[in-house]
């Protein structure tokens, strides 16, 4: 009978110490700060063409400019992951005459590149994993499968294979909502393909600007 007096004392002490410690659970750092997680971010936008590919062989922009991405973001400010991208570049050109095995041909010209790098990607960030607003910068490697079409008329000249390609980029990630799983992605990239042959002999150099959206969980 003594225990069941003393259990409502007991239970309206404790309710008080209960509520002093609760607002503690929420200024616990958010898991995204605590644990390595990981992101997938979706992109697209315009591809533009610099260098000697733009002098040489197109230099024209496209809006046929997509990657996906998957980064594992490590507690320290770094991220290691993998891109896939697809940019396509066309650009006729008008009617002219051209030398094709010692004989002339009066065609129209339509110059084609279809690039799809596989990279290997590692990020650096400027705020926390949890920010609202998280600047980041790149570096990347891999392979780019591409495919060189030049075509006068119906007639085509074709050429596919795979090369190095390495880049770097900057950017940011913007989080809708404070700890969030859903965010918009900016950036600026910079890609350089080695490639030689007909009127591409240096290399194919291009900036791609894009934006997108992420999915984060852990």
């Amino acid at each position: 009978m003594n225990i069941i007096k003393i259990f409502p004392f007991v239970l309206a002490l404790s309710v008080p110490a209960f509520a002093q410690q609760d607002p503690q659970l929420y200024n616990m750092p958010s898991p995204y700060d605590r644990y390595s997680h990981y992101v997938a971010t979706v992109r697209g936008g315009a591809g533009i063409p610099i260098g000697p590919f733009s002098s040489g062989y197109i230099d024209q922009p496209t809006i046929k400019s997509y990657s996906l991405s998957v980064d594992w973001i490590l507690q320290k400010p770094v991220s290691i992951g993998l891109e896939v991208g697809k940019t396509f570049y066309s650009q006729r050109l008008p009617r002219a005459v051209y030398e094709l095995d010692d004989r002339e041909v009066s065609a129209v010209q339509t110059r084609t590149i279809d690039l799809m790098p596989i990279q290997g990607v590692l990020s650096y960030y400027f705020a926390t994993a949890n920010s609202m607003i998280r600047p980041y910068v790149q570096v990347a490697a891999g392979a780019d499968l591409l495919t060189y079409s030049l075509y006068y008329g119906s007639l085509a000249d074709q050429k596919q294979s795979v090369n190095f390609t390495y880049g770097g980029a900057a950017g940011a990630k913007f989080l809708f909502k404070k700890d969030g799983s859903i965010g918009a992605d900016i950036r600026v990239k910079y890609n350089q393909t080695s490639f030689n042959y007909d009127y591409v002999d240096k290399g194919i150099g291009q900036f791609n600007a894009t934006v997108g959206l992420f999915y984060r969980w852990w």
